[in-house]
Parts: C-alpha cells; structure tokens; sequence
C-alpha cells in the first residue's frame, strides 16, 4: 500500500508539473533562497499572464 502511494504520489507530482500548477511553490522556493519577498499569489499569476500575452503572437 505505501509503494503504491508513492507512485501515486510521484504521479501527481509530475502531473502538476506538467500543467504548470506548481509555479507559485517553485517561484517562492526560488525568491527565498534568493532572500527576496515573492509576490502574492494574485499578483504572480497577473504577471505571468502579462508577461504571456504582451509579446507579439504569430499566430494568424
């Protein structure tokens, strides 16, 4: 049974990973290693969302 939590576990882990629901966590983890404040978390996804869509898309 703990065999299989942890490849659950380690499946979820990736699965977060992949769709980018960690950034917060890894970017608070950076900026306080660093010995910054990080933003909240509110204002983290507004700038990822500004930074995205600001640059010009080639798209049609």
């Amino acid at each position: 049974m703990r065999k299989m939590r942890e490849i659950l576990s380690g499946i979820w882990a990736f699965a977060r990973e992949l769709v980018g629901d960690n950034a917060y966590a890894r970017y608070c983890d950076h900026v306080s290693a660093r010995g910054g404040s990080p933003l909240t978390p509110e204002e983290f996804y507004i700038s990822r969302l500004e930074r995205k869509y600001s640059r010009p898309n080639r798209c049609c």
